[in-house]
């Protein structure tokens, strides 16, 4: 029996646990975007998943609530639930974005003025 290699913490990880290992492709606007900066830089689109989820939870949870007549209890759980998936899942893509992993021509004009092409009089 031969024991194992112990690991060598000097190289480069072959994963990450919090390590993104792979480059931008797009222009990076923040590289470790808070909370704050994930939902204020959320785009229409996200905000509309996150009704749409909460919506469909609610109608969901009061049809599956119904069977046991526990119809609006279990509607306004299954829609915070949905609803904070929804805004989890658009805070991720938000930071994506802001990261450069992701198309982000809107946040870059928004949030990098010093970036738009100078206007020719």
């Amino acid at each position: 029996m031969t024991w194992p290699e112990p690991p060598n913490y000097y190289e480069a990880p072959k994963h990450g646990f919090k390590v993104t290992l792979e480059n931008p492709t797009f222009p990076i606007i923040n590289p470790d975007p808070n909370i704050t900066d994930a939902v204020t830089n959320m785009r229409s689109e996200n905000w509309g998943v996150v009704a749409g989820l909460a919506g469909l939870g609610y109608v969901a949870g009061y049809y599956f609530g119904a069977k046991v007549h526990w119809a609006k209890p279990t509607a306004l759980f299954t829609s915070i639930f949905l609803g904070k998936s929804g805004l989890l899942w658009g805070m991720s893509d938000s930071a994506h974005r802001l990261m450069g992993f992701k198309e982000n021509s809107k946040e870059v004009a928004a949030n990098l003025p010093h970036v738009m092409q100078r206007e020719s009089y």
